[in-house]
């Protein structure tokens, strides 16, 4: 299914790892707490995009007056009490360890690099990924292609020689505008074909 890709890259959370419902329960506490409507499946689609951006667009468009730092202190404190719990999705996992070796791998993700790094060591993944592209280090995040095409180059590899894995149409348009190959990928189960 792969051997036209020179490497693989995955989106992290909700795709890679079980992580999603401690992000929106993070976020449904936190937007309690500041007085922001709550809409899970709006969140949960921006996934990818880091907490702040997303607090400050949510709050202009609502005409909110919202402390984006202290929103996102709270909300990254809260999923923090709570990040020993992610896990690696089976299906995924199964198919790193059966492409480990045969090609690269990279993560292209929204997440700071300290929470992708604690996830990647205490799930064991940091053995099988080669390089991880997190919000530190691009400035147009998804769906901007930079995280992605970012990985490819840190990779060695030519973007339309990539299979992006997504959980978000927000990562798919990022993959597709890389001009990389992409799949769906909903709580770790493969939803289609490469296209």
């Amino acid at each position: 299914m792969f051997e036209q890709y020179d490497a693989l890259i995955f989106d992290l959370d909700g795709t890679l790892v079980d992580s999603m419902s401690l992000h929106l329960e993070a976020w449904e506490q936190t937007a309690a707490e500041f007085g922001l409507p709550f809409d899970r499946t709006r969140i949960h689609g921006m996934g990818g995009i880091p907490t702040r951006k997303i607090v400050a667009f949510l709050a202009a468009e609502l005409g909110l007056d919202i402390d984006v730092e202290a929103f996102t202190r709270r909300k990254v404190a809260l999923y923090l009490a709570s990040i020993d719990k992610v896990r690696v999705y089976p299906q995924m996992w199964e198919l790193v360890k059966s492409q480990y070796g045969k090609r690269p791998m990279g993560i292209g993700t929204g997440s700071p690099r300290r929470h992708v790094e604690q996830i990647l060591r205490q799930t064991g993944l940091d053995a099988y990924i080669e390089t991880v592209v997190s919000a530190d280090d691009v400035d147009n995040h998804k769906p901007h292609p930079d995280t992605f095409l970012t990985v490819a180059a840190r990779l060695g590899v030519t973007p339309a020689r990539c299979l992006v894995f997504e959980d978000t149409e927000i990562g798919l348009q990022a993959g597709r505008a890389a001009g990389m190959d992409t799949v769906l990928a909903t709580d770790g189960v493969l939803n289609q074909q490469p296209a």
